[in-house]
């Protein structure tokens, strides 16, 4: 066999749990936070996340995006606001209801047209909403899947490709952009759809000419001026395009020192014409008809200021959007703040707080409001929270009221010395708090830790202030760090640092010198088994220890947690160092971990992880088996008062034992600090709480229908040997069908076997299920059934194993990208029938089978080009890909891989380019 296909096989024989010792299973309630945003009050008293779009009607409301909440709001002509749509989770439901029971995900550019009804990018669901002004929501373009679709068809049936933006001209005419997809098409007033602009490849091209014949390069925001030109803010061609009635393409700004942009996302025109754009200068800058080209809103220096005063003397924070009022006010979307231009030239905050007032101290916890929280310590009665968003800590009375105790709101950095509520902190993302009750900061962005005592002062313990890579040796407060995202103390009260964009974490005890715990600067994740100084870490953004003096690291972007011994040996604990989600109930070295951001551990051995990038909480029992304690695979927020194994989280990141075995998180895009409670009322016993048998796929691990000649893992007690076995080919090149006495049936059918133990079967599901609606599975042991499972049939069933091979044949990761235009492996199962003798068992032999179903694949959102779609030479139920990956300008980093089989798709992975 090949060799990539023997790793396959390796990559879906997770061990099976056995013998495992019981554990708590958790109740699930909110301790702090709450979905109280100022709806029916005053706009400017009201709280804001990322607003990503603005609009006004024609009668004076205001219509935002507030991506983060998962809502659109109004703001009335007499400053009111409320939420128009979105339930504050994010989702898809709702279409033919009311707007405000519906689910957004991550709601980007908004735009209304003249009989007020309000468009919305539904940018996380690859759709566009319409919200009527009866209130009642539906899709009018986008299927839910991010692709590309060829004009001519119904909007609501063609894919988009992130839809990021929107415009509506006076005829009715609808333009998205396709962010990704570097297209703005046009939605008639008739439902079809069609390319306005773009070919599908970034580029610059086409101006003079017809814009369908143009390349754009990542199109974010547009605006449509009274004649019905079509303005597109070309962000990485630093220019603002022009699309004229007859459908040329000119370049109305950037591409000259006379109007030069850089990145611009947002445009806007108003009633005289004049346009207005803004790029990543965060100024807004106007151009009028009569060829001026001047600095509107936005000092040089980024901030919150200038209320009431001159605009171009005002700071801004983060300018996302802009709208033309028919007033003559301009407004923008200003990070959390609605700012208004009026005519003279004064700008003024209408709508969000801020969050510098109305955050409700002094009130219950459970009541107030916390954005974006980080990370969160117990100590002294008290629990504290890392409330990131609205720069500040922040104090759980043991009565449940809540307080600040360091920070004012603003971001900014300020002295030592001074009560700590009245100095300012820059996005703190650590809390800790030490034996002596001081409360000790990971001031992020100040790239400082700073202490704030019982009585309340606030003083500088660690870093200088400014960005950089302080030696070892120095006293903590001489070292400089860079972006420190967490602080943690072992039981004798030593501070550790983890000194995240310089990829370590620091030792650094009270009045000695600082040294190296973890990490030798360079981002990596090799230096398992040696000195734990030498090794590399990436991103690490938390850290706890145990009573052993065993210090554990959330390895966020090594996609791992780390372990430190007591003599500084580094190893892995829990993740392979391949980012998505798979391995539960197996050991949890050989489970996949997606950026975890929390990480905790009890004196009996358990470790506690946020597994962020999957929105659950895991646990990593001492036999080293990791299991789902809290969270689905899906963002959201449910569950509050039922068990934690069936709520929803969003993001949670910092975690902390209280000592009676609760669990507190930050449930960080849910704004909220929850806790899990071990409640016996809820069982963990997998045969209690699942079926007896349970069958996923071999790629992604995930349950559903099964495809003829898929690779499916079956679970279930008591269905193998207790020492696995792999199966073997026979003279024939046929997998065995009866392996160490164990043995599945399909229908009856004989399936062949790659792996067996006590708790897990590795099948390939026999062709003969191919004119089957439904399939009945029967496992049988040493001649006795182990157990049924019913399950449905589709035509394919595709999913993507996590490993893809680099031209050079490496194995893509983030230390060994892909260059752009090079090949990559990637493998996946799943396909379905193929064009070969469909021979269960079978090893592939030339000529290689290819799937009777066209196979597609994108990379960052682009089709590549397939050198090879067929069975893996050798293999049985694999499919191998060749793709190359796309050039020009696809983003270097991580890049999502779509996968799709006909019109069914694989769930995404991802490869790392160059």
């Amino acid at each position: 066999m090949k060799p990539y296909w023997c790793t396959l096989l390796v990559l879906a024989q997770a061990p099976a749990l056995h013998g495992a010792a019981p554990r708590s299973a958790y109740r699930i309630e909110t301790v702090a936070g709450s979905a109280s945003l100022g709806d029916g009050s005053p706009a400017t008293a009201a709280q804001l996340s990322s607003i990503q779009g603005i609009a006004a009607d024609r009668w004076g409301n205001l219509y935002v995006s507030d991506t983060d909440n998962q809502r659109v709001r109004k703001i009335s002509t007499t400053g009111v606001i409320t939420t128009l749509a979105g339930t504050g989770t994010a989702g898809f439901s709702g279409d033919g209801g009311p707007a405000a029971a519906a689910q957004l995900n991550l709601p980007y550019g908004i735009a209304v047209d003249l009989a007020g009804y309000v468009y919305v990018a539904d940018l996380g669901n690859n759709r566009v909403r319409r919200i009527s002004p009866e209130g009642v929501i539906i899709t009018i373009a986008g299927t839910g899947r991010k692709g590309t679709s060829s004009d001519g068809g119904a909007a609501t049936e063609a894919a988009l490709l992130s839809p990021r933006n929107v415009a509506v001209d006076a005829a009715g005419n609808l333009f998205i952009c396709e962010f990704e997809g570097h297209r703005v098409r046009k939605v008639s007033p008739d439902g079809r759809i069609a390319t306005a602009a773009g070919t599908g490849v970034a580029g610059y091209s086409g101006d003079g000419g017809p814009a369908t014949l143009a390349q754009l390069a990542y199109p974010a925001g547009l605006a449509v001026d009274r004649s019905g030109a079509l303005y597109i803010a070309d962000s990485h061609n630093n220019r603002v395009r022009k699309i004229l009635a007859g459908g040329s393409i000119a370049t109305a700004l950037g591409g000259s020192a006379a109007t030069a942009l850089v990145t611009p996302l947002a445009v806007a025109v108003d009633i005289l014409g004049v346009i207005y754009t803004a790029d990543s200068s965060n100024i807004v800058r106007a151009f009028t008809p009569a060829g001026k080209w001047t600095d509107f809103a936005g000092a040089a220096v980024l901030g919150f200021s200038g209320d009431g005063g001159p605009a171009t003397k005002a700071q801004m924070t983060a300018v996302h959007d802009l709208a033309a009022g028919l007033n003559g006010s301009l407004y923008i979307a200003d990070g959390v703040r609605v700012r208004a231009v009026d005519p003279s030239g004064r700008i003024q905050t209408v709508a969000g707080d801020g969050y510098l007032h109305a955050v409700g101290d002094g009130g219950a916890a459970t009541a107030g409001l916390l954005f974006q929280p980080s990370a969160i310590a117990l100590g002294f009665g008290n629990l504290y929270i890392a409330d990131t968003g609205t720069q500040r800590i922040r104090q759980v009375l043991a009565s449940g009221n809540i307080s600040t105790r360091a920070g004012t709101g603003a971001a900014a950095a300020s002295e030592d010395g001074v009560a700590a509520i009245t100095a300012s902190l820059n996005s703190p993302m650590g809390v800790a708090i030490d034996l002596s009750g001081n409360i000790v900061i990971a001031d992020t962005l100040n790239h400082r830790i700073r202490q704030v005592s019982p009585g309340g002062v606030i003083r500088g313990v660690a870093g200088t202030g400014t960005a950089g890579i302080g030696t070892e040796g120095s006293p903590a407060a001489q070292t400089a760090l860079r972006g420190p995202r967490a602080v943690c103390l072992d039981r004798a009260g030593v501070l550790y640092i983890a000194d995240t964009a310089n990829h370590r974490v620091l030792r650094a005890p009270t009045g000695d010198a600082v040294t190296t715990a973890a990490g030798n600067g360079s981002p990596g994740d090799a230096g398992d088994g040696g000195p734990a100084r030498l090794a590399q870490l990436n991103q690490p953004s938390a850290c706890a220890l145990d009573s052993h003096g065993n210090l554990f690291i959330a390895d966020t972007f090594s996609h791992r947690v780390r372990k430190v011994t007591p003599t500084g040996i580094m190893g892995t604990v829990a993740g392979t160092g391949d980012p998505g989600f798979g391995g539960d109930e197996g050991a949890a070295t050989a489970a996949l971990l997606s950026a975890p951001r929390g990480v905790a551990a009890d004196d009996n051995g358990d470790l506690f992880i946020a597994d962020t990038g999957n929105h659950r909480i895991r646990q990593v029992t001492p036999d080293g088996v990791i299991h789902t304690i809290a969270g689905q695979n899906d963002a959201g927020f449910a569950g509050d008062g039922g068990p934690a194994a069936s709520a929803q989280l969003n993001s949670p990141s910092g975690l902390f034992l209280d000592g009676t075995g609760s669990l507190y998180l930050a449930d960080t895009n849910n704004n909220r600090v929850r806790r899990l409670v071990p409640d016996s009322s809820f069982s963990t016993d997998p045969i209690a709480v699942t079926p007896v048998l349970t069958a996923v796929s071999a790629a992604s691990l995930r349950q559903g229908p099964v495809a003829p000649g898929e690779i499916v893992t079956i679970f279930g007690p008591g269905i193998g040997p207790e020492t696995g076995i792999t199966g073997t080919f026979d003279s024939a090149e046929l997998l065995a069908n009866l392996l160490a006495g164990a043995e599945v049936r399909f229908d009856g059918v004989p399936a062949p076997l790659f792996y067996v133990q006590s708790s897990q079967i590795n099948a390939q599901v026999p062709y003969t299920v191919a004119t089957a609606g439904q399939t009945h599975l029967e496992v049988f042991y040493q001649g006795h059934s182990a157990g049924v499972l019913d399950l449905p049939v589709v035509a394919a069933a595709p999913a993507m194993f996590s490993i893809a091979i680099n031209q050079d044949g490496s194995t893509n990761s983030p230390s060994s990208p892909a260059p752009r235009g090079t090949i990559l492996t990637f493998f996946a199962t799943g396909e379905g029938l193929t064009n070969g003798p469909n021979v269960s068992g079978q090893a592939a032999r030339a000529p290689y089978p290819h799937p009777v179903l066209p196979v597609t694949l994108a990379i960052a959102g682009l089709n590549a080009e397939l050198l090879y779609a067929g069975a893996i030479p050798g293999g049985v139920g694999v499919l191998q890909i060749n793709a190359r990956v796309p050039g020009g300008f696809v983003p270097t980093g991580p890049a999502a891989v779509e996968l799709a089989l006909g019109n069914l798709a694989a769930p995404p992975t991802t490869v790392w380019l160059k």
